[in-house]
């Protein structure tokens, strides 16, 4: 994407970004089971630390706490104060950008490591306990962020840290970013691809806010997936208005009443089914390890004419399923009424929506204009559209990563999939740098904590998690089999 549109799709404002330059370093690969090891200790040091900082939206000034905390643990390790650079160009957003240069004997260029420090805010009402207390219960770590996203920030300084300590020298640079505004947009990420492309620029990144595994019904692993691409994520606002008045004299034009029509026909209405390429792999790929109805049905929508009753099915029995194979829009906000007594002159609804790649955000407005059927009510996106181009992976790259997966979830299926939600990865794509989404964490699909009340990680799992990282980065740079960028 040119910078001039980069600038057009993001606020104006300016980020404070903390830059991190060192070299790292290798011994052999631990077994992740070893919740005793000092590199698992640390590890959870780092995430316990994490999760009492609110880095949320309002508190700015934490999530700069945070990344300076996140920069003292890379100095405590041994790198170098004046490897620091520190750029602050007035604003509450914020980013750590460490760089740990490579011999280059590879030939390749950087690997990008993403990771967000921010999360979403918690209502302690709630919780069950203080969500901005890191705990452990039951096989679990608990607190806001510990997974989205702050293990993925604790996986990738925890390995730095190790990598330093061990002596390892990669043979390509190696950069981590932290950002600390994607739950709010994206500033951080967007002007460092646009004003300091110079300290991020990769031949390819990987994101640990997205993909990863999944158990089945059994419990065990079930499949690991790769984010290869996401939905475009767009709101609209409604807005209903009347004339108002006294509401001791009710009339039928009442703003409130024509929203919640016009709410009440979008409740309704089901977007249609359609897949791109990702998708069509996806339910291909997983049909394998579906019961016998569902992976007929796998396989029936991925026929050149879908089979409409085959999708219908799917997507009753499962909400992933139905979000991959369609554009979905779900009313979010509301507000409306100037006072108790008084008619309402406007009432307004957002309406937020994630939109399949190649699905246009106007027609998407056109058809909720439809669906409304009320010509007096308004719908206007709340941002210019900022769709992504999906990530192919090489089958060199594909390879590397299926042997990684099996050799610490024997047997296991890599799957590339496209992501319902939205990340940092939107931005980076769109500057040419490709993105493949490798959280390291397996999870229960129906068990999804993120963005609500008593959020949490398995313990095991996470450090699995930090022990796939830490083979993956030493795999990717470290041999001759390093991998190129996905074609």
């Amino acid at each position: 994407m040119r910078s001039s549109d980069l600038q057009r799709l993001t606020r104006s404002i300016p980020c404070l970004i903390v830059l991190f330059l060192g070299s790292v370093v290798s011994t052999p690969l631990a077994d992740p089971g070893d919740g005793g090891s000092p590199h698992n200790n640390f590890a959870t040091e780092v995430l316990a630390e994490l999760i009492p900082i609110r880095t949320t939206v309002d508190h700015p000034e934490e999530t700069v706490r945070a990344l300076k905390a996140m920069a003292t643990r890379l100095t405590d390790a041994g790198f170098a104060p004046t490897d620091i650079v520190v750029v602050q160009p007035e604003s509450d957003c914020a980013a750590l950008v460490a760089r740990y240069r490579g011999n280059g004997e590879s030939g390749n260029g950087p690997l990008l490591l993403m990771a967000h420090i921010d999360v979403v805010p918690a209502d302690p009402a709630n919780w069950e306990f203080d969500p901005f207390n890191f705990s452990e219960r039951s096989g679990y770590y608990y607190g806001r962020g510990s997974s989205d996203n702050k293990a993925g920030v604790a996986t990738l300084i925890a390995n730095f840290v190790r990598l330093r300590r061990e002596g390892f020298t990669p043979d390509r640079d190696l950069i981590v970013v932290l950002t600390g505004d994607e739950e709010v947009g994206g500033d951080a990420i967007s002007y460092l691809m646009r004003e300091r492309r110079d300290l991020i620029d990769a031949e390819l990144a990987l994101n640990a806010d997205a993909g990863g595994g999944e158990y089945g019904p059994d419990g065990k692993p079930h499949v690991f997936y790769v984010q290869t691409s996401e939905k475009v994520y767009q709101s609209y606002r409604l807005t209903a208005t009347s004339p108002g008045g006294h509401s001791a004299l009710p009339t039928p034009d009442n703003a409130i009443y024509s929203l919640a029509a016009a709410l009440a026909r979008l409740a309704d209405h089901r977007f249609p089914f359609r897949l791109n390429e990702d998708t069509r792999l996806y339910l291909q790929r997983t049909a394998a390890f579906a019961d016998e109805r569902k992976a007929a049905d796998m396989i029936a929508v991925t026929e050149h004419e879908i089979d409409l009753e085959a999708a219908g099915r799917l997507a009753s029995s499962s909400l992933h399923l139905n979000s991959q194979m369609r554009t979905t829009c779900v009313a979010t906000q509301l507000e409306g009424g100037q006072a108790e007594n008084a008619l309402p002159q406007s009432a307004s609804a957002v309406i937020n929506c994630r939109i399949l790649p190649g699905e246009a955000p106007d027609a998407v407005k056109a058809e909720l204009r439809r669906v409304i059927g009320d010509e007096t009510i308004t719908v206007e996106k709340l941002w210019d559209d900022l769709p992504s181009p999906p990530t192919r992976i090489s089958a060199e790259l594909m390879r590397i990563l299926e042997d990684l997966v099996d050799s610490m979830w024997p047997d296991t299926p890599v799957i590339p999939r496209m992501s319902a939600g939205a990340s940092d990865a939107l931005f980076v794509r769109n500057g040419n740098i490709p993105v493949l989404g490798v959280a390291g964490y397996f999870r229960d699909p129906d068990d999804d904590r993120a963005h609500g009340p008593n959020e949490r990680i398995g313990i095991k799992e996470f450090h699995e998690g930090v022990e796939f990282w830490y083979r993956m980065l030493k795999r990717l740079s470290s041999s001759t089999e390093s991998s190129s960028a996905p074609n």
